[in-house]
This record gives C-alpha cells, sequence and structure tokens, in this order.
C-alpha cells in the first residue's frame, strides 16, 4: 500500500464524446502536458475502456507511474445511462450492489493490465461505523485504486442517494479511493443537504458552468471555507492547516461561454497577457474566479493538439491580481 498523496492536478482532461478516438486523444493530451484524465463508467458519452488504454500508452510512452496522474470516473445512474448498450450493473441491483459493480468495471477499464483486489472483501475488512460527527481516518491507498469517484448525478430520493454515498464512503476507507465528490447538483439547498449528511466530504462537485444555471452563482460560496466558515469548522486537525473546502470543476466551460470569449474584458486581458480568449477564461477559473477560498479544476475536452497544449499553460499562468479577475466576473455574474 501507499500513502494519500498530494491535490488533483490543475487541468483535467475531459473525455466525453471522443468515441473510437478516445485513447489516441488521451495519449495525446498527456503528450502536451496533461497529467488527469475525467470520465465515467458510462457508454452512452464516454469509452472507459479506450481511456484506460491511452492512459496505459502514454504512461509507458512517457515514463510516467501510477503516482504521477490522476484518474477520476463516476458512477451514473440508471437514468444517465444507454439502456441499449452496456451498463457496469444489474439495474434491478439494489443501490450498493450497483455502485460496487461499477466501480469494479472502473478499476478494470483503467487499471488494463493490473491485478484487481478483491473489492467486497476489504469493504467489510475496512468497514467504519457511518454515525453523525464520526471522524474519517484516511486509510492507506491499495495498490489499485481511483483518485477522484464522483457521483454523477443524485437518484430520485434523498435516501437512495446516501445509499449509494455510504458504498462510496466505504471505497475510501478501504484505500480503493482517494477522494470522493459529486456532479450535477446545480440547487443549494439539495447540495448543503447531502453535505451535511455526508460522513466523508464531497472533495469535488463538478457542474455545466453555463447561463442557463447561472453560473452556479448562489452555489459558489458554499464551496469555499472562507466564504462559508459554519460548513468547514475548524478542528484538531486543523488548527495549523485551515480547513479545504469543495473543489469546483466546471464543464462546458468554453462551449457554453461564447459571449463571454467574446467580451471586452476577456479581450482586453488576451492582449494584455499575450493568451488566446480561451485561454484567459481558463485561467480565470484555474485562479478561483476571484472569490476568496474557492479551489477550483479545469476540464478541457479539445481534440486539437496546440488547444491541449494552451489549456496546460493557462493553467500555469501566474496570478493575475484583483481587478483583472473581477472584471471577469462583472461579465460573469454582472457584479
Amino acid at each position: 500500500m501507499s500513502t494519500i498523496p498530494a491535490r488533483p492536478p490543475a487541468i483535467l482532461y475531459g473525455t466525453a464524446w471522443k468515441a473510437e478516438r478516445t485513447a489516441e486523444l488521451v495519449h495525446l493530451a498527456f503528450l502536451q502536458g496533461f497529467r488527469g484524465i475525467d470520465t465515467a463508467a458510462q457508454r452512452k458519452h464516454y469509452r472507459e475502456d479506450l481511456v484506460g488504454l491511452g492512459v496505459q500508452s502514454a504512461c509507458k510512452a512517457l515514463g510516467l507511474s501510477r503516482k504521477d496522474i490522476w484518474l477520476q470516473t463516476k458512477f451514473t445512474p440508471i437514468n444517465g445511462q444507454d439502456i441499449q448498450g452496456p451498463i457496469p450493473y444489474d439495474p434491478e441491483a439494489n443501490v450498493a450492489d450497483q455502485v460496487c459493480s461499477s466501480f469494479k468495471h472502473s478499476l478494470q477499464h483503467l487499471h488494463p493490465a493490473a491485478t484487481l483486489p478483491d473489492i467486497r472483501q476489504l469493504l467489510v475488512q475496512y468497514a467504519v461505523s457511518a454515525k453523525n460527527g464520526s471522524q474519517h481516518q484516511e486509510a492507506p491507498l491499495q495498490d489499485v485504486y481511483i483518485d477522484s469517484y464522483l457521483f454523477h448525478s443524485p437518484l430520485s430520493t434523498l435516501p437512495a442517494t446516501l445509499e449509494a454515498w455510504r458504498v462510496m464512503e466505504a471505497l475510501v476507507d478501504a484505500g480503493l479511493v482517494r477522494y470522493i465528490g459529486f456532479s450535477n447538483v446545480y440547487d443549494p439547498h439539495i447540495f448543503s443537504v447531502l453535505f451535511e449528511k455526508a460522513r466523508i466530504k464531497p472533495y469535488v462537485l463538478q457542474n455545466r458552468w453555463h447561463a442557463s444555471t447561472g453560473h452556479d452563482v448562489s452555489l459558489l460560496a458554499q464551496l469555499s471555507p472562507v466564504l462559508s466558515p459554519n460548513m468547514y469548522p475548524l478542528s484538531l486537525d486543523s488548527i495549523v492547516d485551515a480547513p479545504r473546502g469543495v473543489t469546483y470543476q466546471p464543464f462546458w466551460t468554453l462551449t457554453g461561454n461564447q459571449r463571454l470569449l467574446q467580451s471586452e474584458s476577456v479581450a482586453r486581458l488576451s492582449s494584455r497577457k499575450g493568451l488566446t480568449p480561451a485561454q484567459v477564461v481558463y485561467a480565470f477559473v484555474s485562479q478561483g474566479m476571484g472569490l476568496l477560498g474557492l479551489s477550483t479544476c479545469v476540464l478541457s475536452g479539445t481534440k486539437d493538439p496546440a488547444h491541449m497544449k494552451e489549456a496546460v499553460e493557462a493553467v500555469q499562468c501566474e496570478p493575475w491580481d484583483d481587478e483583472e479577475l473581477a472584471s471577469i466576473r462583472r461579465d460573469v455574474y454582472g457584479e
């Protein structure tokens, strides 16, 4: 077993809608500087099996080990699956069995040459009491693991959603997953309830960043321990290190924001910084959108190698000053 390593990369390569080119494009993204991927055990939009092959070939070509890369995938409920295609679990099984089966498929896909551990045995071996207020002690990682495992979207009821979340917590307890999180949660009340009920708090919230959802304006403050200190109280473990919030992973960042890309504020910073408009938007996101304490991670799914390289360079920019960040915030949020 290995110990829990550091935080995720500042940018992940999004693998949705890559179809038969998935392995090729993942390999190419790593050649251009990406070191992490986002995928899902859902054939409708992803080829998780080909993601694993692309990562494997890229690691061999670049001499990368497992600790050098970040693998993020998702459990997708049946309403997000293509019922005509392969589904990584029995839809008639209970929620817990669905999560376990889907997770096993993800391990197989993303570690194509590895010997897999006995997942159910480990879940029993490392089972912990899920009482409210109980403190989770991070377990050492297994040799085969997922860095970040997301709940692709909540189920139709809170009890069912929490049942699935308990299994995801157990995967962390067993050292099979480093961090867990949610995707496609746009209602601040629903997010706050899920956060409160979780024994192991979500590490990630991945949402579509778009005007139709208000660019998550009412949610973002909840993700920051600075702006929402009551959600992240100081504990004995956080006296030295301030509590971290939830990492925000916006997707559709360029595709859904053409108006922003053509705005005066982006054009002005593009000229001043020597960046493309897309790089300006990515840099803005990677620097926390100017919100105190907000941790972010950029997702880019471009198929163009030049744009892949530009995206990686954008998240490596020197920090901007407050007014530069505020100028884009005004275009996005009207502030």
